[in-house]
This record gives C-alpha cells, sequence and structure tokens, in this order.
C-alpha cells in the first residue's frame, strides 16, 4: 500500500509568527504536516518587515501565552540570539514585556523546531489557488520554481495574515473597521553605529518631549554579546513638528518611536507610517513599498543630522516588506469584540488568552495616541474562545493569526506577535486533533483540543500561585535594577518606583 506523499494531515499556509508555531504543534501531535512559506525563510512580519522586539506574552507581571511560543523565546535566549522577555518599567506604548531578538537566530531557531518535530516545508511559493469540494476546502494549489502542484489535506491552516487562503474559498469576511479602514502601515528600519547611551542620556534630561518611554529590567540573564542596557521611546515631537512645518522631513506621523535591539550600536524605527494600505491588493502594495522608502530615506537622514547619539550613524537596513497590521477579518462561529477584551471575558472554549491593550494605530492623521490613535487597557486578560478560529460554513479550514474572527477593535490587542504566536498554538493543536480524529474543526470536541494545549504547555486558566511567584520575581528584579544603576527609576508611571504589576 503506497501513500499520497502530495497528501497531509496537516497544511499550514504562511510561516509567519502564527503559522511556524501552528505547524510545530500539529507535528508534534503526530499529524503528517506541510508548511508553506513565500520566502525563504520563516518568521514573516518578525523578519521579513524587520519587526523590533516580540510583544509581550503578559498580562502585567502574569505570563499569560505559554507552550510552544515561550519555548521558542527561551531556545533563542540560550542560543545568544535574545534577551527573552525583559520588563518595561512603563508600559504604556509597548506593553508589559518586550522580548528582543536576533532575525537571523529567530529564523533558523524556528526551522530547527519544526524539523524537529517533523514538519515539511516548502519553501519560495505562493499559494496559486484553494481546492474545494462543495463548503470544504481540501486542498491549496502552489505557483513556484517547480511549476503548479496541488497538494491535499484533512485540514489547511490559514496563517497568510490576510486571510488569503479563506477568501480564496469564498468566506464571509470583514476588512478593516466599520468603514473598511485598516491600521496603516509601517517600513521598519534599523541605524548602526548609534551611541546609544548619549541617546538615552538626553531622553533621561528631556522627558517633556516625549509622549511615552520605558527601560527594561531583565528577570533571566542572556548573552554578555548582546545589548545590555534596553529602552524603547516615542517622541522628538517639537523638533519634528519644526521639521515637518519648514518642510524638511517627509514623514507620515509627528514623533519618533525607536527602540533598542539585541546589537550594541543599533537602533530599531516603528517610525513611518502609511495609511491606506490594503493588504490585500499587490497594487497597494507597491505604492506603500515607495512611500515606505520614501518615509525612510527623509527620515534616516534627518536622524543623523538633529538626533543626539546618530552624530555617526548610518541607515543599517529596511524591511524585505512593508508591514501590514490589519487587513481581513475572517467571520467566525464567534466573533470576539472590543468589549470582551477590554472586560476580560471568559469563554468555556478557551484555547487562547489575551492579553495586549487595544492599539490602534491613527487612521488617517499623523498624531500618535493623543490625537486619533487608541491605547485602551483590558481589566483583565481575556480569553479567544475556539470558535473564532473556525469560519462559519466552510469545512476543513482552521484561522491562525490576526485574520481570526473578531472586530477591528478586538483585533487592536489580538494582532500583536506574542497574541499571534499563542492564537497559531490553538491553531495547530485544533487542525491537528481534527485531522487525526478525521472529524471537521466544527465537530471536534473541545476538551480534547484543550488536553493536547495543556499537554503542549499552553496556559488556559490563570494559576494563583505561579502569578504570586511571578509578582515577586518582577518586584524584585525591578528593586535589583535601581540599586545596580541599570536602571534610572524616571520612567515608572505615576512615580511607582517598585511596583510590581499592573492589577489583575
Amino acid at each position: 500500500m503506497t501513500t499520497d506523499p502530495r497528501h497531509f494531515d496537516v497544511i499550514v499556509c504562511g510561516g509567519g509568527p502564527s503559522g511556524f508555531v501552528a505547524a510545530v504543534a500539529a507535528g508534534r501531535a503526530g499529524a503528517k504536516t506541510l508548511l508553506i512559506e513565500k520566502y525563504g525563510f520563516v518568521g514573516g512580519m518578525a523578519t521579513s518587515a524587520w519587526l523590533g522586539p516580540i510583544s509581550p506574552m503578559h498580562f502585567g507581571d502574569e505570563r499569560v501565552i505559554a507552550g510552544i511560543p515561550a519555548e521558542f523565546v527561551d531556545r533563542m535566549r540560550l542560543a545568544g540570539g535574545s534577551t527573552g522577555h525583559l520588563r518595561c518599567t512603563n508600559p504604556h506604548g509597548s506593553g508589559a514585556y518586550l522580548g528582543f531578538y536576533d532575525r537571523e537566530y529567530y529564523k533558523w531557531t524556528a526551522i530547527q523546531m519544526l524539523q524537529e518535530a517533523g514538519v515539511e516545508l516548502l519553501f519560495h511559493s505562493f499559494i496559486a489557488g484553494v481546492v474545494t469540494e462543495g463548503d470544504k476546502v481540501v486542498g491549496v494549489e502552489t505557483s513556484n520554481k517547480s511549476g503548479k502542484t496541488v497538494y491535499t489535506a484533512s485540514v489547511v491552516v490559514d496563517a497568510t495574515g490576510d486571510g488569503d487562503i479563506a477568501a480564496m474559498a469564498g468566506a464571509e469576511h470583514t476588512v478593516g473597521n466599520d468603514h473598511g479602514v485598516a491600521q496603516p502601515g509601517t517600513l521598519m528600519f534599523d541605524m548602526g553605529g548609534v551611541d546609544t547611551a548619549k541617546l538615552k542620556s538626553y531622553m533621561d534630561e528631556h522627558l517633556d518631549e516625549f509622549e511615552w518611554a520605558s527601560e527594561m529590567v531583565a528577570l533571566q540573564p542572556f548573552s554578555e554579546h548582546l545589548q545590555q542596557q534596553h529602552f524603547v521611546g516615542q517622541g522628538f515631537l517639537d523638533v519634528v513638528a519644526k521639521a515637518m512645518a519648514a518642510d524638511e522631513l517627509y514623514l507620515g506621523r509627528d514623533s519618533l518611536l525607536f527602540l533598542t535591539t539585541t546589537h550594541p550600536g543599533v537602533m530599531h524605527f516603528n517610525s513611518t507610517r502609511i495609511a491606506g494600505l490594503d493588504g490585500r491588493s499587490a497594487e497597494s502594495l507597491t505604492q506603500a513599498e515607495i512611500e515606505g522608502r520614501r518615509q525612510v530615506m527623509s527620515v534616516s537622514k534627518f536622524i543623523i543630522e538633529n538626533i543626539p547619539g546618530f552624530e555617526n550613524a548610518f541607515l543599517a537596513g529596511t524591511g524585505t516588506q512593508v508591514g501590514v497590521r490589519e487587513s481581513r477579518h475572517i467571520t467566525g462561529e464567534y466573533v470576539i469584540t472590543g468589549e470582551d477584551v477590554l472586560h476580560g471575558r471568559k469563554f468555556d472554549d478557551v484555547v487562547v488568552r489575551g492579553y495586549f491593550p487595544v492599539d490602534i494605530h491613527n487612521l488617517k492623521g499623523k498624531e500618535g495616541y493623543q490625537g486619533g490613535g487608541v491605547w485602551a487597557d483590558p481589566e483583565d486578560s481575556y480569553d479567544i474562545p475556539m470558535r473564532t478560529l473556525i469560519p462559519v460554513r466552510l469545512d476543513g479550514l482552521v484561522m491562525a493569526g490576526r485574520a481570526i474572527s473578531a472586530t477591528h477593535e478586538a483585533h487592536g490587542s489580538l494582532r500583536t506577535q506574542g497574541g499571534a504566536m499563542g492564537i497559531g498554538h490553538a491553531a495547530g493543536a485544533l487542525a491537528a486533533t481534527a485531522a487525526l480524529r478525521g472529524d471537521e474543526p466544527r465537530a471536534t470536541p473541545y476538551p480534547e483540543v484543550a488536553e493536547l494545549l495543556t499537554r503542549q504547555g499552553a496556559s488556559l486558566r490563570r494559576d494563583p500561585a505561579k502569578v504570586e511567584a511571578e509578582l515577586e520575581a518582577a518586584q524584585k528584579a525591578n528593586e535589583e535594577a535601581l540599586r545596580d544603576g541599570k536602571i534610572t527609576g524616571l520612567y515608572f508611571p505615576e512615580g511607582a518606583l517598585t511596583g510590581a504589576a499592573p492589577r489583575l
């Protein structure tokens, strides 16, 4: 008896933060799994769009994203390619923790985990079409150097970020907000040759020029070869305003958002804004790439000429592609809302816990959170139910990442990298369980999915004893960092120097 080498239990389309974690989860569960990726590496926006640090996997000091995503970050840290998660002294604008990483370590660590899980990889391949039988997705057609090939599967996971597979299959969906407007895009870039100590000293002495800023506190050791002092800031408001008024700076926002990186002397900038980007359209993406590079070339020159610490700096590189924050929201059996997020709602079929504030960049204007953007903290961590991963009507398909069933407001929270990884873990577990049982995802018993996720280390419920230990560790780390002069204490909100955590 022979088996079809082009048939799999699970096919994951897209190797970004959500997709590669989904594939690892499915492979570890024993499902024959194929991961299809358009680039020659994995990581998606985290590596191709040159994102900065991984957004927190924490609500306050409570780690809510565990399992495979947490293992991934720790493996990078132990390999010398990441700081692990550092605590932000001021969570406004950045979240409670940030995990800095080297993009090459990210790519290689993810590939190692995929191969260890027995996942088959197919790089340099686009999805040219979806194979359906009625309302059931049964496979995908790829287009690459080898031509066009059809691969079939018991369950397909859409981890494209934009819901491309679901859309090809005719899934119901919305785009952006109630008016069809999505969050703006950003072309990320790095600057090398930076005197980070001089930049940090200027921040310390001119806090009134910044909308927000934060220092970082390490709770675990990381490689001595990496940048040791970490901080983030959004500001230089006056100098940017004057330059834009004088037509000396071309920029889509009114401030500079910058962060340290794993490498000494290298700063990361999340400082361009491309409004009106439609991530579903090649034509729109083309114009966004051109617009993003116009902004990068203008702002990098401006930074060198005007910002302390950048006198001998240079533009070290830009993302391979423009970063897309939002496009389709595939309508599922439940649509998670902003109210669910902000009120920390819990669900009986929770497959991943959410934690991040509702973070919506100004959709049309240049102003930050004080002039058109949204930053709203949830009352508590919230649950993302399994039903949000299952499109209405369509069988054989599971959604992963930022395209799950959510409103524009809820998406503003769950879209960040740590959340996408957690959703990917859930999607991989659901897809594998359904495939190995021979069930459709919507008919798969929730307890079996929850049991697999728990076995793979995911956190589906709060553990009070664990939270207490995490709070104590965070407070101790804060106090030690202050005592040892690793942080100034200037950036704690409301002057609280050692308050261990936001409310739980």
